[in-house]
């Protein structure tokens, strides 16, 4: 009965041993960098945003309440504005990749960790 006992020890330290090791090892690497491509655009008298994310995902959606013709309306969407040099939206940079007067498109990248 007493061999019963140390075996269950020796496999509870051997066990112990493992998990530990296990949880020395590298993390694996953590994910790539992220990104989401927004573009605003005249839908009748309301703005359509279509969203492309970096896995591969497209939505698109209506903004009732946002008038494409009010500009001010539109660069504040985002809180960044083009005459914001180093804004970023949620710690990520912001960039302005399309501004014209059908199309406002831009980029927020975030690195990973961010």
């Amino acid at each position: 009965m007493r061999n019963k006992y140390v075996a269950i020890f020796v496999i509870c330290v051997i066990g112990i041993i493992a998990f530990a090791w296990y949880q020395s090892l590298p993390s694996p690497r953590s994910p790539s960098t992220y990104w989401v491509e927004y573009a605003l655009t005249k839908n009748g008298n309301h703005t359509q945003i279509q969203s492309t994310y970096s896995n591969g995902v497209v939505t698109t959606e209506q903004i009732y309440w946002l008038n494409f013709d009010d500009r001010t309306a539109v660069y504040n969407y985002f809180k960044c504005t083009p005459s914001m040099p180093g804004c970023t939206i949620d710690g990520c940079p912001f960039t302005v990749l399309n501004d014209t007067v059908s199309e406002y498109r831009v980029k927020v990248v975030c690195e990973p960790g961010a």
